[in-house]
């Protein structure tokens, strides 16, 4: 798997030494103190790292999972990966609350937007972590080349999908350009290699959404 980034810093101090004259010791004293003065009252630049304010109305992530940033939240996000999924996208969930251990109709969807390989999925446990996390590819046909918002939650109980590598996974799926290492998709269009992370086995369901679509996928996850 691939992620994070490697920060640098490169700090240079120049000293610089004048000689020492007759005529020149009280002026010399004197700059070097007004240097000094200079240097203690300066303050030290800071590096910003926070992440872009959200869209006004995004809602909080629900407990236990952090709160996506964005496109850019994406590990294998590259190209245009600044802003947000439109909040025309952020249609309320219409996830049926159906579907248990026992009965689980699963879905790959439909176009435009699948999950390649199917919709039952095998999960393994994070070393350290109570999430489990199963491979997902997801594909966009060729015509469609808009953002996508990608939501879930489990069904017949409770349950919270996440999304990505972190100790605390991302509440929210938000893709544009295709991720590095993308599988060939026969056909064409745009492919992403993914992590779904889910707490306990079961029958779960994402909501995918697009600027003219929204689709129901219903997945189980086994260990």
């Amino acid at each position: 798997m691939l992620r994070g980034s490697a920060l640098s810093a490169l700090f240079v101090l120049v000293i610089a030494v004048a000689g020492c004259g007759s005529s020149s010791s009280t002026s010399t004293q004197s700059s070097s103190s007004a240097t000094s003065a200079a240097q203690k009252s300066a303050k030290p630049s800071v590096l910003r790292t926070e992440p872009a304010p959200l869209p006004a109305g995004t809602p909080p992530a629900p407990a236990g999972l952090a709160q996506t940033g964005g496109y850019d939240t994406y590990e294998l996000c590259h190209g245009n990966c600044a802003g947000h999924v439109p909040a025309s996208l952020r249609r309320p969930l219409h996830l049926a609350r159906r579907g248990g251990s026992k009965s689980c109709s699963v879905s790959a969807g439909e176009t435009p937007v699948s999950i390649a390989g199917g919709s039952r999925l095998t999960a393994q446990r994070f070393v350290g972590s109570h999430w489990m996390a199963a491979h997902v590819t997801w594909h966009a046909a060729v015509g469609y080349h808009g953002p996508i918002l990608i939501r879930g939650r489990r069904l017949g109980g409770a349950g919270v999908v996440g999304f990505g590598e972190g100790h605390e996974p991302y509440d929210e799926l938000q893709l544009l350009d295709s991720g590095r290492g993308e599988a060939t998709m026969s056909g064409g269009g745009r492919a992403w290699l993914s992590l779904t992370r889910v707490q306990h086995p079961g029958c779960y369901a994402y909501q995918v959404d697009g600027t003219d679509f929204s689709r129901v996928i219903v997945f189980r996850v086994r260990a």
